[in-house]
């Protein structure tokens, strides 16, 4: 049990690394890519992340919470924040695609959404 407890420990300590290495937008593009019809309680937990972080804006809290709530499709309730996020000129040009990504997401992403969040995700 020591060694899962510090390969945990381990594990959740270079999760961070990563985000702070990567920002969110390509974190989400790589939690998108992966997506199949909801994200997985560590997809979830690095959302949340997202969401709660000082560090990011509220168009990058807005996709994160949209991917949170995810099943099978965007919920009701995130369709109108990514609606937002893409007809905005003002929000970063890939908020507005990944945003535009998700919203049409049905189950998971087609093979060009992959390709667009591949770009996105090595920005």
């Amino acid at each position: 049990t020591l060694f899962l407890t510090v390969f945990g420990i381990t594990l959740f300590c270079s999760t961070g690394v990563i985000l702070a290495e990567e920002g969110a937008i390509q974190t989400m593009a790589r939690i998108t890519m992966s997506l199949n019809h909801f994200p997985s309680d560590d997809d979830k937990a690095t959302l949340n992340g997202i969401i709660d972080s000082d560090d990011n804006n509220d168009e990058e809290a807005d996709i994160a919470m949209s991917l949170a709530n995810f099943e099978h499709e965007v919920q009701e309730k995130d369709k109108e924040r990514l609606s937002d996020i893409i007809d905005d000129d003002s929000s970063a040009a890939d908020a507005r695609k990944l945003a535009s990504i998700v919203l049409h997401i049905n189950h998971s992403p087609s093979d060009e959404d992959k390709t667009a969040l591949v770009a996105l995700a090595e920005k």
